[in-house]
């Protein structure tokens, strides 16, 4: 398993690509949320997290395969996408 920190407080040290790869399969999908919560008034996502609302709200009640959902639309988000 790879030693990989999903938590890291910086979003340029770890792509949001390389946090999905290195989630393994048999354990739970962790909150991409990484401490940089402030939501764009232009695209209504944080700018840390690139998450909705909607999805910050919801995740504590999605499964596993909804996370990874999630977590999979994150990269388009990415500024500059």
């Amino acid at each position: 398993m790879t030693d990989f920190a999903v938590d890291s407080p910086d979003p340029g040290t770890a792509s949001f690509e390389a946090r999905i790869a290195a989630m393994a399969a048999d354990l739970p999908v962790p909150s991409p949320c990484i401490n940089i919560c402030r939501i764009d008034a232009g695209n209504g996502r944080c700018l840390g997290c690139r998450r909705t609302l909607d999805e910050i709200a919801a995740w504590g009640r999605l499964d596993d395969p909804a996370k990874r959902a999630i977590w999979a639309r994150l990269p388009a988000r990415a500024p500059g996408s």
